[in-house]
């Protein structure tokens, strides 16, 4: 779980039953009620994505920078570097059909994080998947949120991060002052 500014997150990636994860939350009164988003975690390249997408959203609202009126969605415009929350959408979002989906519960629903995770497994009938949130490919998250090959290759290499993976969170920062 990761805290800040007095907010919430904790996040996962299950393999679900459902053939629409997200009309099966919206039936279920999750989606649009409680602060639950799903995404596609092969868009995600890291832990640090996830936690300076949700940094950067709870950031936004705290100086009314904000573009959605949900905590979530603003998260899922971070997750995808997008100004846009349509733009977000069509990069990161879940589609029809999507048997593995990234799920991050939010602070101030009806229940912790931990416990709204909870209520979305059971109701997409999802298993756990460790490490999911982990394994997408720098580059090809990079290349699919449309960051320019010049860009990458003109960040100095770092250890223990990729290059590819700095500009995703790049690309997430400077939304912040967009």
């Amino acid at each position: 779980m990761v805290r800040y500014m007095g907010h919430a997150m904790t996040v996962e990636a299950y393999r679900v039953k459902v053939d629409d994860p997200v009309r099966a939350l919206e039936e279920a009164g999750l989606i649009g009620r409680e602060p639950v988003q799903l995404f596609d975690p092969s868009k995600v390249v890291s832990e640090r994505h996830l936690t300076v997408a949700f940094l950067c959203a709870v950031d936004a609202f705290a100086t009314g920078t904000n573009r959605a009126k949900r905590i979530e969605v603003e998260f899922l415009r971070f997750l995808a570097g997008a100004k846009q929350i349509s733009e977000a959408i069509a990069a990161v979002g879940v589609r029809p059909g999507q048997r593995t989906v990234g799920v991050a519960a939010f602070s101030g629903g009806s229940s912790d994080p931990v416990q709204l995770l909870e209520r979305v497994r059971v109701v997409l009938g999802g298993e756990p998947v460790e490490g999911m949130l982990t394994t997408a490919d720098p580059v090809e998250v990079a290349r699919s949120l449309g960051i320019p090959e010049e860009f990458i290759g003109s960040i100095p290499e770092s250890e223990g991060v990729s290059r590819e993976e700095l500009a995703v969170l790049e690309r997430i920062a400077v939304l912040r002052i967009l």
